[in-house]
C-alpha cells in the first residue's frame, strides 16, 4: 500500500467524519470509506490482497480439517481403549473358568472307578449275596485298570522298576541289601511305585536296591 493510500486511511479516521453527537462513524460508512481505499488500490496490491485473503481462507480450512481429524482420532482412541478393556475382560474371565475347571477332565474320566467302587460295596454289604474271593480279586483288579488307564489317558506313566538298573532321578533307595542273583545297583524290590507326568517325576518310586 503507498504512503498516499494510508494518507487517505488516516484522512478517513479525523474529526471531520464523527457525526455532529460525538459519536463514531456507524459500521456501514466505515465499511464504505474501506471500500473506497480498495478501489484506489493498483493492480499489484489489490492482487497482493487478494492472495492474503485467499492465504487466511486456506489456512482456515487447512485448520478446521485438522480440528476434524483430531477430533476423528480422539473417537478412534477411545474405540481401541474400550475394545482393549473388553478384551481384557475376556481373557480375564477366560482365565478364571480355565483354573475353575482345570480338572474337569479327569474329574470325568475318574467317575468310572468311583462308580466300580460303589457297586463292589454294594456286594460287599449285600448278606443275601454270596461272593467269592476270586471274584472279589477280578472286581479290584479290573478297578485298578480302569485307574490305571484314567492315569495313563492324562499323561501319568507308573514307576515300576523291580529288575532295573537304579536311577536317582527316578528312584528312591529306601536300604540295600546283599543279592548274589541280582548285578550291582539293581533293583530287587519295590516298597512303593512312582509317578511321573508327561515325563517329570511327581512321586520317586521307594525301592531296595541290591549291593
Amino acid at each position: 500500500m503507498t504512503e498516499e493510500n494510508v494518507n487517505q486511511v488516516e484522512e478517513a479516521m479525523t474529526d471531520e467524519d464523527l457525526n455532529a453527537s460525538g459519536e463514531s462513524i456507524t459500521d456501514d460508512e466505515f465499511n464504505d470509506e474501506d471500500e473506497v481505499v480498495i478501489a484506489e488500490l493498483d493492480d499489484n496490491e489489490l492482487s497482493a490482497l487478494e492472495q492474503m485473503q485467499a492465504k487466511i481462507e486456506s489456512l482456515q480450512a487447512e485448520l478446521d480439517e485438522t480440528k476434524a481429524k483430531l477430533a476423528e482420532k480422539d473417537d478412534e482412541v477411545l474405540r481401541v481403549v474400550a475394545e482393549g478393556m473388553n478384551l481384557q475382560k475376556r481373557l480375564q474371565r477366560d482365565l478364571d473358568n480355565t483354573r475353575k475347571f482345570a480338572n474337569d477332565k479327569i474329574i470325568k474320566a475318574m467317575i468310572p472307578v468311583m462308580d466300580s467302587f460303589d457297586k463292589a460295596l454294594e456286594v460287599i454289604n449285600d448278606d443275601n449275596c454270596e461272593v467269592s474271593t476270586e471274584a472279589m480279586i477280578e472286581g479290584t483288579q479290573n478297578t485298578q485298570k480302569i485307574f490305571a488307564k484314567v492315569l495313563q489317558d492324562n499323561g501319568i506313566e507308573i514307576i515300576d522298576p523291580v529288575g532295573e538298573t537304579f536311577d536317582p532321578e527316578q528312584h528312591e533307595a529306601m536300604s540295600m541289601v546283599p543279592s548274589p542273583d541280582h548285578e550291582k545297583n539293581t533293583i530287587v524290590n519295590v516298597f512303593q511305585k512312582g509317578y511321573l507326568l508327561n515325563g517329570r517325576v511327581v512321586r520317586a518310586a521307594m525301592v531296595v536296591v541290591a549291593q
